[in-house]
């Protein structure tokens, strides 16, 4: 009896989960705010679709890419880079820091990740630290792994931690995980790349 009370449970919360995570993607598809978005960034984010997955194109490994995209963590929050530098999860999927421009910088899918209205990018310190900084360097690069469970992950191209990947991750609450605390496996580290319809613009 017990084992079936706990079987119903689980079952429940994993309904629920899933139903929550549906009326995100939804609520960000319908809801109309006002903010400091400019339109350009604003339809961005209207017209983000739930992930590219199934749509997948490998081309951009080889180079001269870039994407517009939200980044949506397993743990419910979409990925910002605020207009300071600092990076953290909001499950406002309006927020315009939200949005960010993923650029392929060299083979092997190594990206540089840069908020489209803060112009800060993602870097990782030698310590397993996330922080923004606004001019380009070794420490922004990142490369890009398909998990088996359809969700995105981000490792440090430059620096592991005892030989072990760090990884870009959100907790529970949103907040950034430091890398040496991070493992592919983990949640916190799985992302949802959404997919915004004009986003790809060739690099000159």
């Amino acid at each position: 009896m017990i084992m079936h009370k706990w079987r119903l449970t689980w079952n429940l919360q994993k309904l629920f989960s899933g139903l929550y995570l549906h009326a995100i993607f939804l609520f960000g598809c319908l809801r109309v705010v006002y903010s400091d978005c400019t339109p350009e960034q604003l339809a961005a984010i209207m017209n983000c679709s739930r992930h590219d997955r199934h749509t997948r194109n490998y081309d951009y490994m080889e180079g001269g890419d870039v994407r517009i995209r939200q980044l949506f963590s397993r743990t419910q929050w979409f990925l910002t880079i605020g207009d300071n530098g600092n990076i953290n999860g909001t499950q406002d999927p309006t927020n315009c820091h939200s949005i960010l421009e993923i650029r392929t910088v060299s083979e092997g899918g190594i990206l540089a990740i840069k908020g489209v209205k803060s112009q800060y990018y993602i870097c990782m310190s030698k310590a397993g630290q996330l922080q923004g900084k606004r001019i380009y360097n070794e420490n922004c690069n990142f490369k890009e792994v398909f998990l088996e469970n359809y969700f995105n992950a981000y490792s440090s191209a430059k620096w592991t931690k005892n030989g072990k990947e760090m990884f870009i991750a959100l907790s529970q609450r949103g907040r950034p995980l430091r890398g040496k605390k991070t493992r592919r496996e983990h949640v916190a580290s799985h992302f949802i790349p959404m997919k915004c319809r004009d986003e790809e613009r060739q690099v000159d």
